[in-house]
Order: structure tokens, then sequence, then C-alpha cells
């Protein structure tokens, strides 16, 4: 199967009342467990805590099918230390949090992976006055440029990292703002706005808003050798009565690195505009984005089975075990058995036989 046969299937997917129906069920998810956090007085972490409890807690959003369709949503929540990394800021050894919530979503086409995307995410609380303290420069400056890393008394391995951000949304921020919703923005967007100040008004950013990078000119146009296969796409693509260049931006795998609120950000998540390729074709693409994820979810299936998390240890092994025989799993890890604070979330669409 070609992957240009895939995009068609997904675009199937998305013109569907299946579709569109989920979508907002999983944003209403969402935006539940941030209404409940601001109702309680709850800090970042325990936002993020929220998110996971309220997209559980919805089970028709673990598995919905429609017509060979299917799409599950499934969050957990790994409770510790915040997960600190070491690096470099202007020569100085500095340690950060490297984010508090990871958005995953992998396409699968007759039981085969075909693209995964995942972004690294830092929640920020804005004040009453809507205004956002972003006084942690190098928070910003670590998931803006992604200098290399490693994990220092955390649940991040103690390995070091170096990750390529070629979308540039590689590492991004939730900007949380009352009763419960949010900005999405790339850390790397958010660092050219916010320049020398150490706090910018939401309602500035919320001005940001333009349409996203559509699928064929950007999947493609940092890897020279890709050439022959991208213009063999985009004859097939620009062949389809589904037009990634519509107004309404009907496409799917694209780049965005904003969305206005959470309606936005869960229609372009759910259609694979968030975040950075790591895997495409059966292949790792980004393959140290794709090692670094992977290794981060080893960790979390070795701690989880020492503190007799069967829940945690399902989520992980359910993952490997669709990336193909525990592909990718790793026993020998070095990180502290402490360390937590942080929420992953992770979408599979399955385009099944898809429609004729």
């Amino acid at each position: 199967m070609s992957i240009a046969e895939v995009i068609e299937k997904y675009l199937q997917l998305i013109n569907t009342e299946f579709f569109a129906k989920y979508e907002k069920s999983l944003t209403i998810a969402i935006q539940t467990g941030l209404i409940k956090g601001y109702i309680q007085g709850s800090d970042e972490p325990n936002m993020v805590k929220s998110i996971v409890e309220s997209i559980n807690k919805e089970n028709h959003l673990h598995k919905s099918h429609f017509d060979g369709f299917s799409i599950s949503t499934k969050s957990i929540f790994i409770h510790g230390k915040q997960s600190v990394v070491e690096f470099e800021y202007y020569d100085t050894k500095t340690h950060r949090e490297l984010g508090d919530l990871i958005f995953i979503i992998s396409v699968f086409y007759k039981n085969k992976k075909y693209f995964e995307k995942f972004t690294i995410t830092q929640s920020k609380k804005a004040k009453k006055d809507f205004r956002l303290d972003l006084s942690n420069k190098e928070q910003i400056y670590l998931l803006s440029r992604f200098p290399s890393f490693k994990g220092h008394g955390s649940l991040i391995p103690n390995t070091e990292f170096c990750l390529p951000n070629y979308s540039g949304c590689l590492g991004s921020f939730n900007l949380l703002f009352s009763p419960g919703d949010f900005v999405f923005i790339s850390a790397r967007q958010l660092e050219c706005i916010l320049g020398n100040r150490k706090s910018i008004n939401i309602i500035d950013i919320a001005k940001l808003w333009k349409p996203p990078c559509a699928f064929y000119p950007t999947l493609f146009y940092f890897d020279p050798l890709d050439y022959l296969r991208y213009k063999l796409l985009l004859e097939l693509l620009n062949s389809l009565r589904y037009c990634p260049y519509l107004p309404h931006c009907m496409g799917v795998l694209g780049v965005s690195h904003y969305a206005s609120n959470i309606h936005d950000f869960v229609d372009k998540y759910l259609r694979g505009y968030i975040g950075e390729l790591n895997f495409l074709d059966g292949e790792a693409y980004n393959k140290p984005a794709y090692d670094f994820l992977r290794e981060l979810l080893s960790a979390l299936k070795i701690k989880a089975r020492r503190d007799g998390n069967q829940e945690l240890v399902k989520f992980v092994e359910e993952f490997f075990n669709r990336d193909g025989n525990q592909r990718g799993m790793k026993e020998n890890i070095e990180f502290d058995y402490e360390g937590g604070g942080i929420g992953i979330t992770h979408t599979s669409i399955d385009l099944g036989e898809g429609r004729e």
C-alpha cells in the first residue's frame, strides 16, 4: 500500500460525521478536566492529571468504530518528581523540567503503522488578568532549540539525547486560562513572540491565528532522498477530491505551530498537524526523536512493573505491541525510579479497509 493511498483513506475519515463527533467528545473531555482543575485551584501538574483523568473516564474514547475506521485515545499520568533534564544554557549547566504532557498520534492501515508524531508540551497558567509569567527563559530555550540533554534525577533516561526539531513543533506550550481552555503554541514561535520580555498577555497571542501548512509541501521538504516519492505524491494528491489547500484546510499530516483554543487544537491533533514526525511508512523518520520516545516509554514500563502499576504496564505494552513485537522496547535504562510528574496522551487512528 502506497503512502498516498493511506493518506486518501485518512482524508476520507476526516470527512465523516463519525470523525467530527469523536473530535468534539475528546475536546469536551480535555476541557472538562481543565474546568475541574480551575475549580479546585490546581497547579499545572495537577491540571495535567485532571485532563488525564477526564479522558480516561470517557470509555467511548478508548475505542470507537465506524465503517472500517477506528479511533482510540488513552492517557496516563506518572506520579513522582518532575521530569527534569540537564543541558547547557549559554555555557552554564542548567536543570529544567522537560515538559508535563506528551501528545502522541499514530496512524495505522491494515495493522501497519504509517505515521507517528508527538510533541512535548509544558503547561503554563495565565493569571486573572490573562497575563503569563514566562520568565523561565531556560525552559523556553530547551523546548524551542533542543540542545543536547539528559535526565537529571527524573524519569527521563540518563542518556544524552540530541533531538532534531525539523517541524519546529517538537516542543510546545499549553497556555491555560480560566474557566477552562488553552492556547497551544510551539516553543519556537513563543520564543520569537516573547523576545526579551518576561511576560505576555494571552490575548496578544490569540491574534496569531493563521491557516496551518498543508500536508505535502512540508512532510518531505527537508529530505532530498524523498524527492521522487514527493513528486509522485504530488501527482496523486492533486487528483484527490479532498484537497489540502482548500480554505477550510481539509488536510492531514501538515504542520501547525498554533491553536487558538482546545477545539482548534483537538481538530489539528487528530488530523496529524501537531508535533514532530518521528515515524514514516514502517521505519523511523526522525530517528533520534523516535528513539527518545521509546526509551522514555521503556523507562515507564520498568517503573510501572516495579510499582505494580498494571494500568501503566498495559498502556506501554499496547503501544509497543502495535509497533511490532515489542520493537524499540529496552530493558537496560538508567533513570530515577522516583521520577514522574508527566502525562502522556496517545491517539491511535486505524484506517482499516476504509471506504470504497
